[in-house]
């Protein structure tokens, strides 16, 4: 019953507040940056996996499969402590990256592996008939994309974009695997203080947990708002 206490006893994490939301603030701006890394990319790749040349879509096909597949925690270590020194040695000169840079390349990369896929399902889901007829009334590629495609496509992946969003939060938990100062990094050194593993790791698992629910559940009620008015 003591250890059960303990696992609810959230006044440790109070006491420390200041110093573990200034650790989930480095969450948030991991978060930030490697969303839009990873729609940013994504959308290249898009856009090569539907080119009209086979190089460029066997590139972009290469690249989702790769990204897609391969673990975050094994790209972030990669990221960190290997492509360094392989710049290091391609450049001649010495390259080095702060973990919290590390983190965003890392999981931006990794999941502009989903979101090229997300959004290659949204513009495929237009339907054909509309692509012929812009582009029979003279429309060109670019033109045709703008106003016909993409606001389309648009309203279609907002759901599975989202959700992708929830993901990369939940992955930024991993971070501090490679120091970046994260929350799960300030629990670890407010533990090997106070020597309280069971009520502060408990809270980061409560807060996170809270986040991450209450995060899912408003893109659901979006997601629901959006079938309902027959948008998607």
């Amino acid at each position: 019953m003591e250890s059960l206490r303990e696992v609810f006893d959230l006044s440790y994490f109070w006491t420390y507040r200041a110093v573990l939301l200034s650790g989930l603030a480095f969450n948030f701006l991991v978060f930030g940056f490697a969303v839009v890394l990873a729609a940013v990319a994504g959308f290249a790749v898009c856009l090569l996996r539907l080119g009209p040349y086979r190089v460029t879509r066997a590139a972009g096909t290469f690249y989702v499969e790769l990204f897609r597949n391969t673990p975050e925690y094994v790209f972030l270590t990669w990221v960190h402590f290997v492509l360094p020194l392989v710049l290091t040695r391609l450049l001649v000169t010495s390259v080095s990256f702060s973990p919290t840079l590390s983190a965003i390349l890392a999981l931006g990369i990794c999941y502009s592996g989903y979101f090229a896929e997300t959004f290659r399902a949204g513009i495929l889901s237009v339907p054909r008939g509309q692509v012929d007829a812009g582009r029979a009334v003279g429309m060109g590629r670019v033109l045709l994309m703008r106003r016909i495609v993409l606001p389309q496509a648009m309203r279609r992946v907002l759901p599975e974009a989202l959700n992708n969003c929830v993901s990369l939060l939940k992955a930024t938990s991993i971070v501090s695997l490679i120091a970046v100062p994260d929350l799960m990094y300030q629990v670890v050194n407010v533990v090997q203080y106070e020597m309280r593993p069971l009520p502060l790791y408990s809270s980061a698992a409560f807060l996170f947990f809270g986040l991450i629910f209450l995060l899912s559940t408003l893109v659901q009620a979006l997601t629901e708002r959006w079938r309902t008015r027959g948008w998607t």
